[in-house]
């Protein structure tokens, strides 16, 4: 049966019986939108939908999925230590934070550390752990998530307390709260400082921020 009048075109008619075929198309709503049953050849499209920010075509495909599983929940809670431990559990599983004020005898404010053992138990040293490769993985995706006022440093550890720091950065704001009390920011603006193409300021090795001289 057709709802075309008896005057219509063939052109119209064409694309009646066109769409008329579009219910034989086997369209599986209910998993292309599931993370963990839709095909692994169109997930990136669905990583897209969801606003993925980051994406590797070399990731396992379990890693892909859990991406995408977690995006909405992980643009909820941007900028939030939440959000650094959601991206380093994707990352490393053993890489833990001390931020400034859990450690505020050797961190200066606005500055937190992730921590990534180049050893684990029963095992030898290196490995994934010990590539530049890792470490600067873990600054762009951290990067990506963690408070702008924050500035991120990256240290390798050995057991034997040997330490290898990789500095990474971000912005500071004016002011910050730690528990109740209001403290005035009277660190160097950043924005006098040499800094990389994404905006973070460089280190030298005993951890003073280099100037730009002009």
């Amino acid at each position: 049966m057709s709802l075309l009048p008896p005057n219509a075109t063939r052109l119209e008619r064409a694309l009646e019986h066109g769409i008329a075929r579009l219910s034989d198309v086997t369209a599986p709503i209910d998993t292309l939108v599931n993370p963990q049953t839709i095909a692994a050849s169109v997930l990136p499209w669905l990583a897209f939908g969801l606003s993925v920010d980051s994406w590797d075509a070399t990731w396992p495909e379990a890693l892909k999925r859990q991406a995408v599983a977690e995006s909405i929940a992980l643009h909820r809670i941007k900028g939030t230590r939440r959000s650094v431990e959601m991206v380093l559990a994707r990352l490393d599983r053993l890489a833990t934070i001390v931020e400034w004020h859990e450690d505020p005898a050797r961190l200066p404010p606005h500055v937190f550390e992730v921590h990534v053992p180049l050893v684990e138990i029963a095992r030898a040293a290196g490995g994934k752990r010990a590539s530049a490769a890792i470490i600067d993985e873990i600054i762009a995706e951290v990067g990506r998530v963690k408070p702008l006022r924050e500035h991120l440093r990256v240290v390798q550890t050995l057991f034997a307390g040997g330490a290898v720091g990789i500095q990474g950065a971000g912005r500071l704001v004016s002011y910050t709260r730690d528990a109740t009390d209001l403290i005035v920011d009277t660190s160097l603006d950043w924005d006098a400082c040499l800094q990389t193409e994404q905006g973070e300021p460089l280190e030298t090795e005993t951890g003073s921020l280099l100037r730009n001289i002009q």
